[in-house]
């Protein structure tokens, strides 16, 4: 008897708070994706912008300074992965033009560069320096314009890695700057 008292206890305590917290949970849901649409309504490539901060396990719970955080840390992991490559491309691809290897070169200096520049946008974040955080990112993207430019017009391997990482950090950019008019 005891057992089916407590049962029915449950589900009245269940149905009294349960529904709140759904339709809490969906209000919640539903602010956060409006605010990763508005950071990436300016964006150039806005559906790729908002897939792209929805998929991060931290958007979900994140203001418009956690967007802007996810989306630095997102370029910076891509330009991190990058430099990994080109390390290994320089190391294993002995035959290749000369040219080529030289791009290669240079791009691993870019790409350092770059990567440093988004490790100072995350501190400039974290002081508000969001002026700082904007200069920072601008050169990161230079820097992949200028890993494009060192393989002299050739196709390479790194077109379209240099690619995804300008849509990165431009991302970056427009979620910093959607950030400060709204501060």
């Amino acid at each position: 008897m005891k057992a089916i008292a407590a049962f029915f206890l449950l589900c009245a305590l269940i149905f009294a708070f349960g529904p709140d917290q759904i339709a809490a949970d969906m209000d919640l849901s539903a602010n956060t994706t409006d605010l990763i649409e508005r950071a990436c309504n300016r964006s150039i490539h806005k559906d790729f912008c908002v897939n792209t901060l929805k998929s991060h396990s931290k958007s979900k719970d994140a203001d418009l300074s956690g967007l802007a955080s996810i989306a630095v840390t997102l370029a910076y992991q891509n330009a991190t992965n990058i430099l990994d490559e080109l390390h290994s491309l320089g190391n294993n691809d002995t035959s290749a033009e000369p040219s080529i290897q030289q791009g290669v070169e240079e791009c691993k200096d870019y790409y350092l560069d770059a990567a440093e520049q988004l490790e100072n946008s995350l501190s400039a974040l974290s002081q508000k320096a969001y002026h700082d955080m904007n200069t920072w990112l601008k050169v990161a993207v230079t820097d992949a314009d200028s890993c494009e430019a060192a393989f002299q017009g050739q196709k390479s391997k790194m077109s379209h890695k240099n690619r995804l990482f300008r849509m990165l950090a431009n991302n970056a950019l427009t979620v910093v700057k959607v950030l400060v008019e709204n501060q």
